[in-house]
Parts: structure tokens; sequence; C-alpha cells
């Protein structure tokens, strides 16, 4: 599937790669991975100036925490290589002050493994390999584009042509969604415009129920099981959730009969409901 570009810069998955004056012309990546498998992405950028001096290509990737880099590679006109993990403490600017990670991802920081001086009107392709973690969901991924050098975040590209005067171009809200996960609940149709924690059914239950929840928010979201002391007996849910409706699915096949609760957590809603198994 490809995206074109979006200049909004806003919470993502991001990366950031080569040279002032870019222009992220398009994005290649799926709209769906499994758990487990492998997430690669085509990032294509244009510049139309000329750069004098060799600096290194930075790849800034914000993931799902459980998600890990397993391999890169770029291509352009003068040159050709890989992108590996960058060792150091990054010389463009700290993207987290700029665009902060959500709860449940990370930023991956990598390098290019040469730096080239180029002519006006290059163009390069650069592809990234990610190993999938076990969090399901739905995932806004982003791109931006700069250089190895002092102080590149701190001016953005807002047009949709390249500009000489700005270092760093974006391209946001690259929408992936991770299937296959252990995780109990799974994305249903509606675009809720309210927080929701539905009463389970059936209810009492014998061995499994369900209940739905409602997002009207991207963000983070734990819904766990507790008994009747307060003891934590089961996680159902634990990570990024994009906005939307889900379903959630508990078999309580291993558990005794009595009192139990369920609660959501959200940045921005918490609720408890009790259920009663009865077997």
């Amino acid at each position: 599937m490809k995206i074109y570009k979006l200049l909004s810069v806003i919470l993502g998955m991001a990366v950031t790669f080569v040279l002032n004056g870019c222009l992220i012309t398009e994005v290649d990546q799926p709209s769906q991975v499994a758990a487990g498998g492998t997430f690669t992405a085509t990032i294509t950028v244009s510049n139309a100036t000329a750069e004098p001096n060799p600096h290194k290509g930075v790849l800034v990737v914000l993931v799902p925490e459980d998600w890990t880099f397993t391999s890169g590679t770029y291509s352009t006109s003068v040159g050709s290589g890989t992108m590996a993990l960058n060792p150091d403490a990054p010389v463009y600017g700290d993207i987290d002050t700029i665009i902060a990670p959500p709860a449940g991802m990370k930023w991956v920081d990598l390098l290019s493994s040469e730096g080239y001086a180029h002519p006006a009107n290059l163009v390069m392709e650069t592809t990234i390999n990610f190993h999938v973690g076990n969090t399901g969901g739905t995932f806004p991924i982003g791109y931006a584009a700069t250089k190895n050098t002092v102080d590149m975040m701190t001016s953005f590209n807002t047009q949709e042509i390249d500009n000489d005067f700005a270092w760093t171009d974006t391209s946001m809200q690259h929408m992936v969604t991770v299937t296959g996960a252990s995780s109990a609940d799974e994305q249903v149709s509606g675009f809720p415009s309210e927080y929701k924690l539905s009463q389970n059914y059936p209810n009492p239950f014998n061995p499994s129920t369900g209940f739905t929840y409602s997002l009207k928010e991207s963000g983070n979201v734990e819904i766990t099981v507790y008994d009747a002391s307060g003891k934590e007996v089961r996680q159902l849910v634990n990570g990024f959730r994009a906005a939307g409706n889900y379903s959630v699915h508990f078999d309580a096949g291993d558990l005794t009969s009595g009192i139990y609760f369920y609660k959501i957590v959200t940045n921005n809603f918490v609720k408890t409901n009790k259920m009663l198994l009865l077997k």
C-alpha cells in the first residue's frame, strides 16, 4: 500500500533521514502485519538542494516497545549501504521533545553506513525491517527526513514542495494493524464519541464471557481482571490501541467460582465492572 505525504507533526511512528531541503515523496508499507512477523517499509526522499559536505543519514523510528530493528538498506545515485543502530547520542536533536512517543512505544535511532556530498535533485530510497512483537492493535506510523548534523530538529518543512530553509521533513499517520497477537481483544467497526466499558455477557458465566470497550482517542490501554480480594488474576489487554470499538473475550476455565472485577485504565478513562463466575 502506498501512502503519500502528510505533514502534520503528531504522535506516531516516525523516521528521520538524510539531508536539508528534503522532501518525503512516497512511503510504501503494509497496512497489516502478523504478530511475530516482519514489518518492512520503503521511504523515498528527494532533495532539491546540493550538499557540499558529507553527512551520514539518520533514521529515528518510533515503534511499539516490543518491536526490534533487524536490518535496513539505502540506495542513491552517489552510493548505497546499510542502516544500523546509532551507538551515540543524536547530534541532530532530541525528537522526543518535538514528537513525544505515546505510551507503549519507543524511539529507535539508526545511522547510515556512509555519508555523501551530492548534487541537487538527489533521490534516495531507504528500506527498513522490524521484527513485530506480540502487542496487537492499530498503530500510527510516521516518517521524517533530515541529516546527521547539529540542530536538524529545530526546523520542519511545512510545505508540499522542497523547502531549502527547512532541515527536516515529515510524513505521518501511516496506520498498520498487528494481527494474531495473544491479546484478548479485537477491534470492531464504529467511531465512538466517548469512552465506554460495557457489562460482560453472559453474567453469571461459565467458563467464558465477553464485553466491549470504546476509545474516543488513541492511547495506551490496560484491562485487568481481579478476584474478590483484589489480587490480579489476568491481564487481558496491555498496549497501544487506536480510537475505536473493541470486543474482549475472557475465558475463566482455570479459575474458581466467585466474584471477579475487570478494570480498564487509559490516559482519560478508568472504570471497573463486576462479574460472577459460577461453575
